[in-house]
């Protein structure tokens, strides 16, 4: 089961009632809900009664063969946004509620069960692709759910309930065009955690999937693993940041002692207490608050300072990473 849109999707009904709804068919110029939506599949919807004021919009589930849609909850309706008492001939639409568009970007849950579905397929670039084609750039463009290398965001930061987004690769056009996640546009470093694959692209079953919770990168890439520049990226709302940190004026962090920055070396982390304050003295000489460092010159076995404030860095080990946070954070004030 997956949540899923579609453009032009109207059939008629004779369903009276407040039930589950039995569709009668593609109205003339759509398509029905078996061909645009798919059995066992969730999606929004309207109901109109021909000929008078009442309809119903809200949130429907479709049976296995998309022949009957259940109203599992209602949005707005006639009937004070309840459930409506349909008397006569009806046409049941897919649509967008309001909503969608008035609330401030509304997300509705993916689960690993029924993820969210973004259909893939591959076409030819066109002047709106943010990497033009040319050089080591691709002639070729992914267009999901119709729309030509959009960037998305995704929604999920709680570990115990991960967003799921499912990427239908199964069109034949994706062959040869295998769709992964990086952590740069250049394909530098490939982001694998949470990501699951079903074959390489154009054949049926054939996905891309991943789940996002807060420690998934707040920048990913998604791009052909064959050719260059065919995607966009992805944002998330995220505890990791992917690249570098960038403070416009200054880095506040909070003085009590159960906050603590951990300063890598590249084989361990130093914690690095953050209860104290430092600062530099019109004087120019260093103070740090916790070492205890408050003269015109120190020296100790990670860093010394002289009289005129300047830091120098012991060279390895533990000692000097945290002598490097010393050092930038020092410049940084």
């Amino acid at each position: 089961m997956a949540f899923k849109l579609n453009d032009r999707v109207k059939e008629s009904s004779a369903t009276t009632g407040t039930g589950t709804f039995t569709l009668g068919g593609a109205v003339s110029g759509f398509e029905s809900f078996a061909a645009g939506i798919g059995g066992d599949n969730t999606t929004y919807y309207c109901i109109f009664e021909t000929g008078t004021n009442r309809f119903e919009v809200g949130f429907g589930t479709l049976n296995s063969g998309a022949t009957t849609l259940a109203r599992t909850y209602v949005i707005s309706s006639s009937n004070s946004d309840a459930l409506v008492n349909f008397q006569g001939a009806t046409e049941v639409f897919c649509t967008v509620p309001g909503a969608k568009i008035g609330l401030p970007n509304p997300e509705e849950y993916g689960s690993s069960s029924a993820p969210k579905i973004i259909t893939v397929k591959v076409g030819s670039k066109t002047s709106n692709h943010p990497y033009p084609a040319g050089g080591s750039s691709s002639s070729n463009a992914y267009f999901l759910d119709g729309l030509e290398s959009p960037a998305l965001r995704f929604s999920g930061v709680d570990s115990g309930a991960k967003y799921y987004y499912k990427f239908d690769t199964s069109d034949g056009s994706n062959s040869g065009h295998p769709l992964r996640f990086y952590l740069d546009a250049a394909k530098s470093t490939a982001y694998t955690t949470g990501v699951t694959t079903s074959g390489s692209g154009g054949s049926s079953g054939d996905y891309v999937q991943i789940a996002v919770d807060a420690n998934t990168p707040n920048i990913l890439y998604y791009q052909c693993s064959s050719h260059g520049y065919m995607g966009n990226h992805v944002t998330t709302i995220s505890n990791n940041i992917n690249g570098d940190l960038t403070v416009g004026s200054k880095l506040k962090l909070p003085t009590n002692t159960a906050n603590k920055i951990l300063v890598a070396d590249g084989t361990s982390f130093e914690e690095v207490d953050m209860s104290g304050d430092a600062t530099i003295a019109s004087g120019g000489a260093l103070t740090l608050a916790n070492s205890g460092v408050s003269a015109a010159s120190y020296t100790n076995s990670s860093i010394t300072v002289d009289a005129k404030g300047r830091v120098t860095a012991a060279s390895s080990g533990t000692a000097g990473a945290t002598a490097g946070f010393a050092v930038a954070m020092a410049i940084a004030l």
